[in-house]
This record gives C-alpha cells, sequence and structure tokens, in this order.
C-alpha cells in the first residue's frame, strides 16, 4: 500500500510541473506579443551586448590567434613531411611572417640514397 501511495504522489507532483511550466510558458507568450514589453526587452538585449562587447572582442582575438597558430604548425608540418617525402632538406619557412614571430622548423629526416 505504501509504494501506491508514493507513486500516485510522484505522478502528481509530474501533473503538477507539467501545468506550471504550461502556465508560465503561456505568460510569456503573452507578454513576448506585447509590442511595449518587446521594445524594453529589446533595449535590454542591447545594453546586455553593449556591456559584454569589450569581452567577446579578446576572445575572439584570442581565438583567431589560436587558429592562426595551429595553421601555421599545421602548414609547417605539411612543409616538412613534404621536404623528407622528396628527400630534400629544405628548411620550413614561416608562412607569410616578415617579422619572424613564427617558428623556424628543420627537416630532420635521412635523405633518399
Amino acid at each position: 500500500m505504501m509504494l501506491t501511495e508514493k507513486t500516485l504522489y510522484l505522478v502528481d507532483l509530474a501533473e503538477i510541473e507539467m501545468i506550471l511550466r504550461k502556465l508560465v510558458f503561456a505568460a510569456l507568450r503573452t507578454a513576448a506579443a506585447n509590442p511595449k514589453v518587446r521594445k524594453q526587452a529589446s533595449k535590454l538585449a542591447q545594453r546586455g551586448l553593449q556591456a559584454a562587447k569589450p569581452s567577446l572582442m579578446q576572445a575572439s582575438r584570442r581565438a583567431g590567434q589560436a587558429v592562426r597558430s595551429a595553421s601555421d604548425e599545421l602548414s609547417a608540418g605539411v612543409r616538412k613531411f613534404k621536404a623528407g617525402r622528396d628527400g630534400t632538406d629544405d628548411v620550413a619557412k614561416p608562412a607569410d611572417k616578415s617579422d619572424g614571430t613564427a617558428p623556424q622548423l628543420k627537416n630532420i629526416t635521412p635523405k633518399k640514397r
């Protein structure tokens, strides 16, 4: 008998949760249809975007730097592989880096005989 009461209690909680969820979403839909509420929400979103913009730009710069670094590393690896495959002693040059910040990689694979 005790197990049945607990099961019924859990079913009642699930139904109550579903009813509350429906009520909340219905209220949100009604509020979103109101033009004044939409305008205020737009203003709040704009303010939030302006507040977050510096950190978003910084994160974007860091992500771009990481992508460029990974691309340069991959290109250098491909050049090194091709040089090793051809048996040349080519030095891997940085991809369009005039300031020399990219690492200089040297082919260390043995020459073909």
